[in-house]
This record gives C-alpha cells, sequence and structure tokens, in this order.
C-alpha cells in the first residue's frame, strides 16, 4: 500500500478500520545518501593512497566506514520494507528489536529539533525501555527540566511522507489511544 504523503486524515482513517499505516523510505533522501556517501569514499580513497600515514589510516577507515553505509543504504533502496508500521497495536519501527511498541508503553510523542533536523522522540516506559534493550536495541536517557530523567526511542529519518505531519498524527493518535 502507498501511504499518502501528507494526507493525515487518510492514515486516520486506515488506522480507524484497523489496518496497520506502512511509512516507507523515500527512494530520492536514500539515493543521494548514496551518492553523498560515494564522494566520501572518492575522498577516502585519495587520503589512503597518498600523505602521511595518519591521513592514510583515516583514509581507509572513511573508505570502509561509507562503503558499508553504501551497502545499507541500497538495501533500504531496493528492499521495500516499511522503517515505521502504525498499527491499532502500536508502533512498530525497523530499529526497535523488540518489536511492537505498544501504545500503552509510550508516555509521550513530540518533535525534537536538533540542529536544522527535526527528530520524532518517542519517551517510553522503564518495562519498555527494559524490553528494548534486552533485545539490543539502545534507548537514550535524557535529564529533564526536574532534574529527573525520561527514556526514549527516536523514529527513523528519511520518511517518503511529510515528517511534521506524521509526528503530527502520531501525536494526535498517541492522545488518543493513550486516553481509552
Amino acid at each position: 500500500m502507498a501511504t499518502p504523503k501528507k494526507d493525515v486524515d487518510a492514515w486516520a482513517a486506515t488506522l480507524a478500520q484497523g489496518q496497520s499505516v506502512p511509512f516507507l523510505f523515500s527512494r530520492g533522501k536514500t539515493v543521494g545518501l548514496i551518492i553523498v556517501s560515494l564522494i566520501f569514499v572518492f575522498i577516502g580513497l585519495l587520503m589512503g593512497l597518498g600523505g602521511s600515514l595518519l591521513w592514510m589510516i583515516i583514509g581507509w577507515v572513511a573508505v570502509v566506514f561509507f562503503l558499508l553505509g553504501c551497502v545499507v543504504l541500497v538495501r533500504r533502496l531496493f528492499t521495500r520494507v516499511p522503517g515505521l508500521t502504525v498499527s491499532p497495536e502500536g508502533i512498530a519501527m525497523k530499529t526497535a528489536k523488540a518489536g511492537v511498541v505498544p501504545w500503552s508503553e509510550i508516555l509521550d510523542i513530540h518533535p525534537v529539533k536538533q540542529n536544522s533536523n527535526v527528530f520524532i522522540e518517542m519517551v517510553i516506559t522503564t518495562d519498555e525501555a527494559e524490553r528494548q534493550a534486552a533485545a539490543g536495541l539502545g534507548v537514550a536517557e535524557l535529564p529533564t527540566e526536574d532534574g529527573n530523567s525520561k527514556l526514549v526511542l527516536w523514529a527513523p529519518n528519511g520518511f517518503a511522507v511529510g515528517k511534521p505531519e506524521l509526528c503530527y498524527w502520531l501525536e494526535q493518535e498517541h492522545s488518543t489511544r493513550a486516553s481509552v
């Protein structure tokens, strides 16, 4: 199913019918990242083939790092697996190794701006953080203004939908489903 890019009402209607709403990674953004990675591979090759020993080491490390990144991005380009799936049960992310994060385990969803990029942050319960950590996913612990801390997961970036619309819709669905 192709998810409409900015149609929050269509997403909500699909979810209200009990169906999942998948969000795929953008092919255009993925191709752009592949091109940037290949440019850094080329720069790493130039560094690795000449200059001092330090520059050679840094160059070859860059080549390996960015080639691995290219492999991941090419796989993302040809395997059309959703990076994020919203269902009546909760949110499944490609990065969440323990599976679906139930709505009841999500305390808050909100956008977080870091430099010029906006991330979708999900504050989760301690139980969910332990479940995700046991499956191998790193869960961030961030300090709050009152001196406590919160446990968070971030949704992957690069979806083929508008991030402001997606974040707004997730906030709305969370507030509806958390109060039920």
